[in-house]
């Protein structure tokens, strides 16, 4: 079954018949380069509250992708998020 990945940029979508984290492309809509994330850690990244969690200054701003990277390395998603069994 196909799996679907998020542009960092636009929020373009691709399919794949894998299952990671993320795959590193080029998106076909804008042209940007970067890792695309997985839909469902994609959402895990959009149900962090930045009311309730101390999320860096800019967080909205920054692409879908780098948002996974700091997050995982602040420690402000919980790993199981992040795993994709």
């Amino acid at each position: 079954m196909p799996e679907t990945y998020v542009c960092p940029y636009c929020g373009g979508e691709v399919e794949r018949d894998y299952r990671v984290q993320y795959v590193i492309r080029s998106c076909g809509e804008c042209g940007e380069h970067g890792r695309f994330v997985h839909e469902e850690v994609a959402a895990a990244l959009d149900e962090l509250d930045p009311e309730g969690e101390d999320l860096p200054d800019g967080w909205g701003d920054l692409p879908l992708d780098e948002r996974l990277l700091r997050a995982v390395r602040e420690g402000l998603i919980d790993r199981a998020a992040t795993d994709l069994d």
